[in-house]
């Protein structure tokens, strides 16, 4: 494809627009020499001092018209076409550029607040043992296939799905499964994708920075089932809105959960340190699941996934064996040395399933260690508070992504739900790790808990990503005793 054929009626002068194109771009990290580059302005990056950076591997830059003057002034022998709206226009040669066909994909997406990244990757691992060609995208990583891609956020924008669809498309990959965010909803990430099956895991405080309200949240992650009435859904009707939401929707509909109206019913359950075992029922049959997991809230993400393989038409006693060879992933109720756990948790439901799930193993004390990320809901830091006053031992309050946020004034935030005189604030997260290590000597039974950051490698201080492993620091603490 070349210029004039992308942009056939635009006026671009004297320069020629018989050159082809490579690819389309937004974002400098992600050019490649050919593109056409579209000029987005982003609410904290420049692109516009970027653009010297590129300018002579570029194709040709698409602008704003309102940007004339500027784009003008730093682009001289380079095609520029000034259109209305840059955003509709790159909406519209993504699809042009990266066709595809929507019936031969199969898309699934799996939202709600807890969950989401267990749930994908265990479709995968089971897609996997089917010997199925698969891909994935989510929080820790996206894959086609056997190759992994870094992940830049949960569900990437438009552009980069539209990429990544058409490749996968190419190779033959039969099952795409991706976490799909409330953000990605809200802003339209998702637009346009048809989704095969929906799955909603569970809805909690989170994001209300964003969406104001529960009532908006719950509005927003149901438009993924709204917009996609012919697909199959999976929802866990345990969960107050999961009910709602299963009663709101048409089209084929299955539930998932402990209460007896329950499609892939739970009617009985073990929880160890070891793992966990439960028995489910469907059309009169049931079956028993073994898992290296733990806690009950992982019992509710295996059987999202087993429900999904199911209707999918692989044979669940098969998947059910295959369960037990998933041994979890990066950063989620991850033991990385003897009695000391990391986890994501990040959220108020998120952290009190954790803390129970270590209850569950027989921990008869948990020392915590958590902070809550700056510039984002300030009202959950209370909760989590509360959560970590009742079911800790001890916690240490400290640092994680403040942003531009005070440090001091988080933790006081998430202070003030403490009921009990069980808590310390040590601010330099490394040194409070440190003293959760030194701390569990003097309890019996004891686990150590570092949750909040789970696979994250930084933390987010200002403007800046510095370098930050939990696991890392946990294991340099451990190694130097």
């Amino acid at each position: 494809m070349t210029i004039r054929e992308m942009f056939p009626q635009a006026d671009i002068g004297n320069i020629s627009t018989n050159i082809p194109v490579s690819g389309i771009s937004r974002d400098t990290r992600r050019f490649s020499k050919g593109n056409v580059f579209f000029i987005v302005e982003g609410k904290k990056f420049d692109v516009f001092s970027y653009l010297n950076e590129i300018k002579n591997e570029t194709a040709a830059f698409v602008a704003d018209r309102k940007h004339k003057s500027m784009v003008s002034s730093i682009i001289k022998d380079t095609p520029v076409i000034f259109v209305p709206d840059v955003k509709t226009e790159l909406r519209r040669c993504t699809d042009l550029f990266y066709p595809l066909d929507m019936n031969k994909l199969n898309i699934v997406g799996v939202t709600g607040t807890n969950g989401k990244t267990t749930v994908t990757y265990l479709i995968r691992h089971l897609l996997n043992q089917f010997g199925v060609k698969n891909a994935l995208i989510g929080t820790i990583k996206y894959f086609i296939a056997d190759e992994s891609i870094n992940a830049y956020r949960t569900t990437p924008d438009y552009l980069f799905l539209r990429k990544f669809f058409f490749r996968a498309q190419k190779e033959n990959v039969r099952y795409i499964i991706m976490e799909v965010s409330s953000h990605g909803i809200a802003q339209k990430r998702t637009e346009g994708i048809r989704f095969t099956q929906c799955i909603f895991t569970n809805l909690s405080r989170d994001h209300l920075d964003y969406h104001l309200d529960m009532g908006k949240y719950f509005s927003v992650k149901k438009r993924l089932f709204s917009d996609n009435h012919r697909a199959v859904s999976i929802i866990n009707t345990d969960d107050e809105y999961g009910r709602a939401l299963f009663s709101e929707i048409t089209g084929a509909k299955y539930s998932c959960g402990f209460n007896d109206n329950a499609y892939y019913k739970v009617v009985d359950y073990e929880l160890g340190r070891m793992g966990l075992k439960f028995t489910f029922s469907i059309r009169r049959h049931s079956l028993n699941v073994k898992s290296r997991l733990i806690g009950r809230h992982n019992i509710y993400n295996i059987l999202s996934s087993l429900a999904s393989i199911d209707r999918m038409g692989f044979s669940l006693d098969e998947a059910v064996s295959f369960i037990y060879s998933f041994s979890g992933l990066d950063g989620r109720t991850e033991k990385v040395a003897e009695d000391v756990f990391v986890d994501y948790a990040h959220t108020p439901d998120a952290l009190d399933n954790v803390l129970c799930a270590l209850r569950d193993c027989g921990y008869n004390n948990i020392i915590l260690v958590f902070g809550c990320g700056g510039n984002r809901d300030r009202g959950k830091r209370k909760e989590m508070g509360r959560i970590a006053s009742r079911l800790a031992v001890f916690s240490l309050i400290t640092s994680d992504n403040p942003r531009n946020e005070n440090v001091e004034n988080i933790c006081c935030d998430i202070e003030s739900g403490f009921s009990k005189d069980n808590y310390k604030i040590v601010i330099d997260r490394k040194k409070a790790i440190a003293e959760a290590v030194k701390l569990k000597k003097n309890y019996n039974n004891c686990a150590v808990l570092i949750a909040g950051k789970g696979h994250e490698e930084y933390q987010i201080a200002g403007q800046k990503r510095i370098p930050f492993k939990d696991k890392t620091v946990i294991k340099s603490i451990i190694d130097s005793v």
